[in-house]
């Protein structure tokens, strides 16, 4: 699955202020957050949906985080 979102993360700095709840929170997930896209995307690939958690984590710790999409995709083998 993978989750986009959209955020208003705007620095290295409030990056790292989140980043490591994002790593307990998605724990085994692959994220990233693209602070030169102007709708500053988290995209979230991970096998398990957590999109109403991590909208709750932003929020508890003062930033917004609005799902925009999810996409399920098949595995590769």
């Amino acid at each position: 699955m993978i989750s986009i979102f959209k955020t208003n993360i705007q620095s290295d700095a409030e990056l790292g202020k989140i980043a490591n709840h994002l790593n307990n929170l998605l724990d085994g997930a692959t994220w990233s957050i693209d602070l030169s896209d102007c709708d500053k995307i988290l995209r979230v690939e991970s096998f398990v949906d957590k999109s109403d958690d991590t909208v709750s984590l932003f929020s508890r710790l003062g930033f917004n985080c609005e799902r925009l999409q999810n996409f399920y995709a098949p595995p590769v083998w």
